[in-house]
């Protein structure tokens, strides 16, 4: 479970600002992959990385996708077609508290 510190450091995440879907053009047309880039404006202050969450549904729950992610940005690869996701992103200070939830956005996996 996380730990919601907003109120105890002054470093937060910010709002994901860019997603794009990207497709590998090395594939094959029958083994096509995709994938999720994630970018954002890093947190002022002391942070040692940030998490991503991602969700299935509008407004969570989120499941943690990956820790301590040292900057934007991200690539999630473990996305199916035709789905929709919902992620947020936190950061984490170095007593390990986490920010509140960045903005949530939506991809539209094709």
């Amino acid at each position: 479970m996380r730990t919601e510190a907003a109120t105890t450091h002054s470093a937060f995440c910010v709002v994901v600002l860019a997603l794009i879907l990207a497709l590998p053009a090395f594939l094959p047309a029958e083994g096509k992959k995709h994938s999720v880039d994630l970018s954002w404006q890093p947190a002022k202050g002391h942070m040692v990385g940030y998490n991503i969450y991602r969700g299935v549904k509008k407004g969570g729950p989120y499941v943690k996708i990956a820790s301590k992610v040292a900057r934007p940005p991200y690539r999630d690869i473990a996305v199916d077609s035709h789905r929709t996701y919902y992620y947020v992103v936190t950061s984490v200070d170095k007593r390990g508290l986490e920010s509140a939830d960045s903005k949530e956005v939506k991809a539209k996996v094709p």
